[in-house]
């Protein structure tokens, strides 16, 4: 049987003192389920795992479901294969020629591919000081300054695209991705 290697984006854990989980709790618990490796990076929720599973379908579920059986949190969960987050950093619709302008450069990953009607919306957004693309299930955002102090850092991209989201920095997208090609 093949194994692949998954990432799951866990949102909005660690972020404030708000739906506080130890990444060593979240492992264990992730260690009951019929995955190997188990791997996380940094406190935000990345974790790296395999399973025999053919798709990502149904992974969220079956980790959000133990999340919540688990810790008692509700915790949106969002799923790729290692070979969809290779095709996310080879898509970067924003490349950048220096390396410290990466700290400006966001992916948020999107539960569902959102529709064109929601694309629509996202118009006015994409080519201001501060730029949005969505390709596929992934929205790119470039911040002139900071995500901190731009007037999209207040923009609800999941309402607006009717679809949850999760966003990492480019930094850390590629720490998980570089963890994730390791066995």
């Amino acid at each position: 049987m093949q194994v692949n290697t998954y990432i799951a984006w866990l949102r909005g854990i660690n972020v404030g003192g708000n739906k506080v989980i130890k990444m060593q709790d979240l492992k264990a618990m992730l260690g009951t389920l019929p995955f190997r490796n188990v791997r996380t990076y940094i406190q935000s929720g990345n974790v790296i795992f395999e399973s025999e599973a053919l798709t990502g379908d149904g992974l969220a579920e079956m980790i959000s479901g133990k999340i919540q059986e688990t810790f008692g949190l509700e915790v949106p969960v969002i799923i790729r294969s290692l070979e969809e987050l290779e095709a996310v950093i080879a898509g970067n619709p924003f490349p950048q020629s220096e390396q410290e302008a990466y700290k400006r450069l966001y992916v948020s990953f999107l539960a569902a591919e959102p529709a064109a009607e929601a694309l629509e919306k996202l118009r006015p957004y994409e080519d201001g000081a501060d730029k949005v693309r969505v390709i596929g299930r992934e929205l790119y955002a470039f911040y002139e300054v900071s995500v901190s102090e731009s007037p999209l850092f207040k923009v609800p991209f999941d309402k607006l695209l009717g679809t949850a989201l999760t966003a990492r920095n480019w930094n850390t997208l590629n720490k998980v991705a570089a963890l994730a090609r390791k066995p």
